[in-house]
């Protein structure tokens, strides 16, 4: 699918953010098409579901620790149901073990081995707000991935609430990524990737790595990024109460029974209160009518103001993490796909475009 690049400023909620406002910004926001008639009628199948079984998990959370707790290790078994999705035909898969968590390297024909061949890869960081998500449920996903990309992605199934704080999260994404690099994968051909909070773990890898001065990637690919713990912003904008997926209160309610420590919250755990200078260029997909914008839209302003390059989508009536996840059953999900998968192959080789359109 074709976009159309308009240079302008991140905008607030409630103006147009496809209008051009600053031809200078290093922020571009993209037109994006009309959602299909798919995407739109699955706001009310979601709302009336999955929405409504999210909610009452939340509510049930918030009345106390032991419910809390609770509550985030029955979400963490819903992961199990995913294995009898298998691997996707013609992907192969290898697992990986560390010391605190699994992975597993994904790819398909003409790729090869990345275990052999340490050209490229991409560092994937799924989402499920900390609580939920892995490496079954996320298989076809980062299996389309890696196809369409042409590169072999590498899944990291990091610790989460209640057993491992975020910040135990992040020292997993930053152990993936530090294997690749011992394994010879050159930083200017590795992409770190993620959705959700998987999506904001992978901005707060960026940021770790530049802290401690360790090689940055060529670039971020990141969808719907829960990138601020405080959940003010969100609640106050009117896609708190559009989104089909996330429950207003659902986001508030793990950071205060799970990532809170003693009744508070580190604002530097929140990427959106850092600086962004020295980051690699960003692509941000995003759906108009998610409780997430508020985060991506600080997310680019934070990137504008360090003048680091970013590509902002904001997928009309796109539900959170269906803007990818659902690309099996919605058409808007697969050019959402082919766009990242786009991007990811300029990124990895800025000449290969122009040589397959000549």
């Amino acid at each position: 699918m074709a976009t159309t690049p308009q240079p302008s400023h991140p905008v607030p909620a409630g103006e147009d953010p496809a209008s051009p406002v600053h031809p200078a910004s290093s922020v571009v926001v993209e037109t994006i098409p009309p959602a299909r008639i798919g995407t739109r009628l699955v706001h009310p199948v979601l709302r009336t579901t999955l929405q409504q079984f999210l909610r009452a998990g939340a509510w049930v959370a918030d009345l106390g620790p032991r419910p809390a707790n609770l509550i985030f290790r029955v979400t963490r078994l819903s992961e199990q149901p995913a294995r009898v999705m298998g691997t996707p035909r013609g992907t192969r898969r290898e697992s990986l073990r560390f010391e605190h968590f699994e992975a597993e390297w994904l790819w398909s024909a003409p790729v090869p081995d990345p275990r052999v061949d340490r050209d490229a890869a991409i560092l994937y960081l799924h989402g499920g707000a900390f609580i939920a998500g892995g490496l079954h449920s996320y298989r076809r996903h980062t299996a389309r991935l890696a196809a369409l990309s042409e590169l072999p992605v590498l899944t990291v199934d990091y610790r989460q609430l209640p057993d491992a704080h975020p910040n135990e999260s992040l020292a997993d994404a930053l152990t993936a990524y530090r294997h690749l690099l011992d394994e010879g994968f050159p930083p200017e051909k590795i992409i770190v990737a993620g959705d959700s909070a998987g999506g904001g773990l992978a901005l707060r890898l960026a940021l770790t790595l530049r802290e401690r001065e360790l090689p940055l990637p060529v670039a971020l690919s990141v969808t719907s990024p829960w990138a601020d713990f405080d959940s003010t912003a969100r609640l106050a904008h009117p896609n708190s109460r559009d989104d089909a997926v996330l429950p207003a209160l659902g986001p508030d309610m793990v950071v205060r029974r799970g990532i809170a420590v003693d009744g508070e919250l580190d604002p530097a755990w929140s990427v959106v209160n850092h600086d962004f200078t020295g980051l690699p260029p960003i692509l941000l997909q995003v759906g108009s009518r998610e409780m997430l914008l508020t985060d991506a839209l600080a997310v680019a302003r934070r990137a504008e103001a360090a003048g680091v390059s970013l590509r902002l989508q904001i997928r009309p009536s796109a539900p959170h993490t269906l803007i990818h996840l659902g690309a099996d059953l919605l058409a808007d999900g697969r050019d959402a796909a082919r766009d990242a998968a786009e991007f990811h192959r300029a990124m990895i080789d800025p000449g290969r475009l122009g040589r397959s359109a000549a």
